[in-house]
């Protein structure tokens, strides 16, 4: 297979600077074995990045650096560069990635009844039992079994507290139910205000520049 050439290097073998030398580059070290011998061999230890992405590319040979680093773009190839790749932050798009307007009144800033985040509200506050009828919690305790219900043999005492963890179990899956709906609600309003905030800001800029 041979010595690879210039890994890490220019094409006459030179380092290239933050580029790193390979194993076989490096300076050989001078070790003393059991005897009193001593002997050189090659740095497998890479003291570096660089030097450790030149050994990858040595010992599995998935290519070289190339030999000259590409040359810059000339002063016309940089305009084209520019001009296909127009970025103008000062140009104002009216867009927005969320619509304001399905979440509250544009005039007034009341939030609209058919908003995701009022209909998520709506939810919650049914399956906390506040809009009447009863929480998901009223409904788990109305449906655990007593010990007047099963009697005190053995087997029904066992399977009570096979039902208790299970009752336990559903408890905290309702709690973290609650939870989630909060959470998405909290993470809708926080979006809400951020477009808003957006929105100001673009305006403001917008009256500055005119």
């Amino acid at each position: 297979m041979g010595t690879p050439q210039a890994e890490g290097g220019d094409a006459h073998g030179e380092p290239r600077p933050g580029l790193g030398l390979s194993v076989e580059q490096r300076p050989t070290l001078v070790r003393t074995y059991e005897g009193n011998g001593s002997g050189e061999e090659y740095d497998y230890d890479p003291d570096n990045v660089e030097e450790a992405y030149s050994d990858h590319i040595h010992f599995h040979r998935n290519g070289d650096y190339p030999a000259e680093p590409p040359a810059p773009p000339s002063k016309e190839e940089f305009g084209d560069l520019l001009a296909r790749n127009r970025v103008d932050p000062g140009t104002a798009k009216g867009e927005s990635f969320i619509k304001v307007d399905a979440y509250e009144e544009p005039g007034t800033g009341k939030a609209l009844p058919t908003s995701p985040v009022e209909q998520l509200r709506r939810d919650l506050e049914r399956l906390q039992g506040e809009t009447g009828g009863q929480s998901l919690k009223v409904r788990l305790q109305l449906a655990a079994l007593t010990d007047r219900e099963l009697g005190t043999w053995q087997a029904a005492a066992d399977f009570k507290m096979t039902t208790d963890k299970a009752q336990s179990t559903l408890t905290s899956a309702v709690d973290r139910v609650y939870q989630v709906y909060s959470a998405v609600m909290q993470a809708l309003d926080d979006t809400v205000r951020t477009a808003k905030n957006a929105d100001r800001a673009a305006a403001g800029d917008l009256g500055r520049l005119t």
